[in-house]
């Protein structure tokens, strides 16, 4: 009796878990290439050409943010699921990844935040002074600890040979083709780049799988 009543919470604890990793995995980069696809000012990096952008469709630009923002909470579950499968490995790298992918996605999150004030004031010079404030300009800063977190992931993928190699080199590049290719504007690599995300995401939630299968 004693036995069955410690098995099933395990159990029960390690299924939640998983779920929960494989919503961050896998969902987090789709929600954030969903975002990006319907995002008005999408590659925009001055705040004219943001506040004409997101002016001219307010509606799509708040779908865009629901997508977003969804996505920058889910990336702290990845983070963790990432963290919790690369640390027997590579425990430094594999923690730095972590706190610089959660801080930079909370940052992003936060920076998102500009598009209701946009929608809101509608009026440029308004705009213009909160895109061009110093926290803000800060927020935006910490914001890129994102991507280096990201190539941590990467380069803890590769050390670890938790998942193929030529997939753990393509992680590893993603963040930099991703922002290259934003401030090109040239969305259909940036997409690639969230579906290798995606995939990556997908043969660690495998080796999650199989370690919770096996512990069971």
């Amino acid at each position: 009796m004693t036995t069955q009543t410690l098995t099933r919470p395990t159990r029960t604890d390690a299924s939640a878990n998983l779920t929960m990793s494989a919503l961050g995995l896998v969902g987090f980069p789709l929600l954030i290439l969903t975002y990006f696809a319907l995002y008005p000012a999408y590659g925009e990096t001055k705040a004219a050409a943001v506040f004409s952008s997101i002016s001219a469709d307010t509606g799509r630009t708040q779908l865009a943010d629901v997508f977003g923002l969804l996505g920058c909470v889910l990336a702290v579950p990845a983070a963790l699921a990432f963290l919790r499968v690369l640390r027997p490995g590579s425990p430094r790298v594999a923690a730095a990844a972590a706190c610089c992918t959660i801080v930079g996605w909370i940052a992003v999150a936060t920076s998102m935040m500009t598009d209701p004030v946009a929608v809101e004031l509608g009026d440029e010079k308004a705009f213009h002074a909160v895109y061009t404030n110093p926290v803000v300009l800060a927020v935006n800063v910490t914001a890129s600890l994102h991507l280096i977190g990201a190539v941590l992931i990467g380069v803890a993928l590769i050390r670890t040979r938790t998942i193929h190699r030529g997939l753990a080199i393509a992680m590893t590049a993603a963040p930099v083709v991703h922002l290259t290719s934003n401030l090109a504007r040239q969305f259909w690599l940036d997409a690639l780049t969230w579906m290798v995300t995606a995939a990556a995401g997908v043969a660690v939630l495998r080796v999650l799988s199989r370690a919770s299968g096996g512990g069971a």
